[in-house]
């Protein structure tokens, strides 16, 4: 509790977590106006697909350099040094941090959609179910990439290297691998498929992306070609599963591996 209360008092007095609750904010609230002109029976989902969009761009960014800046300020201002040298293990360090850091950022973007959904309500023809579906992929693509912030605010050991490696991790998850993959899809054929498909949906914005879609109606698992069903061999929740169960894990694990070799150095 002491990481959550300390974590959310860092957050509020800096400028960053503000900054992208208002940068998101104001463009939410665009879309919001601009999906007044959508059909009545899709226009809420579309505008939610629309936010979706909207946060593949900005939240990796945001989430990351929350996440590993709060970290890195840990052993900037020393109190790293201070944890461990009262037995705070760094299993124990990284294990409460990562958690304050996840229930504080998850929690100050859900409270703004949730504010948000009142113009949405009197703007379009509103479905709880349809946005509680949104809010937990929300959850989840911010549960990963506040992991990830972790990892890259462990192993970066000044402030220029930590956002370099915030912009190029964003670029490379959100550009240049739907470049490869672009680059591979005419090879794929049905004797390939499925590998070419662990690939493509072990990125989480493409599993989080095809579980919205299905949970909306949007995309059905019915009436698929052979080579659709190839790809889609999985139900869509059981990627998005996979995803927030693997990547915080891994990144958990590859974070705790820095600082051990860090502190032996």
């Amino acid at each position: 509790m002491h990481y959550v209360w300390k974590e959310a008092l860092e957050q509020t007095r800096g400028r960053g977590l503000w900054l992208g609750l208002g940068l998101v904010t104001l463009i939410s609230l665009f879309l919001v106006a601009e999906a007044r002109g959508y059909p009545s029976d899709l226009g809420f989902e579309a505008l939610l697909m629309g936010l979706f969009d909207m946060n593949v761009y900005l939240l990796p960014l945001l989430a990351m350099f929350l996440s590993s800046f709060s970290v890195y300020q840990e052993r900037e201002l020393k109190t790293l040094l201070i944890l461990l040298t009262r037995r705070e293990s760094n299993f124990s360090f990284l294990y409460r941090k990562s958690l304050a850091l996840q229930l504080i950022i998850i929690l100050a973007f859900v409270s703004l959609y949730l504010l948000l959904a009142l113009p949405m309500k009197f703007s379009l023809l509103f479905r709880p179910d349809s946005f509680l579906a949104f809010l937990l992929i929300l959850a989840a693509f911010l549960l990963i990439f506040v992991q990830i912030g972790v990892f890259l605010g462990s192993v970066c050991r000044n402030k220029m290297q930590l956002i370099g490696a915030n912009i190029v991790t964003w670029f490379v998850l959100v550009f240049l691998l739907d470049l490869a993959y672009m680059y591979f899809l005419p090879l794929v054929d049905y004797g390939n498929v499925q590998i070419f498909s662990w690939l493509y949906f072990l990125n989480p914005l493409h599993a989080l992306r095809m579980t919205l879609e299905n949970q909306l109606g949007l995309f059905t698992m019915t009436g698929l070609s052979r080579m659709m069903q190839g790809l889609v061999f999985l139900p869509p929740v059981a990627f998005t599963v996979i995803n927030v169960v693997l990547w915080p894990l891994v990144f958990f694990g590859l974070a705790l591996a820095a600082r051990q070799g860090a502190q032996h150095d």
